[in-house]
């Protein structure tokens, strides 16, 4: 099976411990700089953050370029 690039950042936040804390569901936010720039809910807050890293990190969708730009 080929292991995607937020598999792989999934696995990692995991080795890192923060599993227990965050696969479950929740409202979160981004923030930059101290200011809130997105506020978001998941069922799985593990995965989601993932794929927001992931998404950042690539410029995959214009609100990831947008905090890429920012950050």
């Amino acid at each position: 099976m080929k292991h995607t690039y937020v598999h792989n950042v999934r696995q990692m936040l995991r080795r890192n411990g923060l599993s227990p804390k965050y696969e479950y569901p929740g409202i979160y936010c981004i923030k930059l700089n101290e200011r809130v720039v997105y506020i978001g809910k998941s069922l799985n807050m593990l995965e989601r953050i993932a794929e927001h890293y992931v998404g950042i990190n690539t410029g995959s969708e214009r609100k990831y370029r947008i905090i890429w730009e920012v950050s």
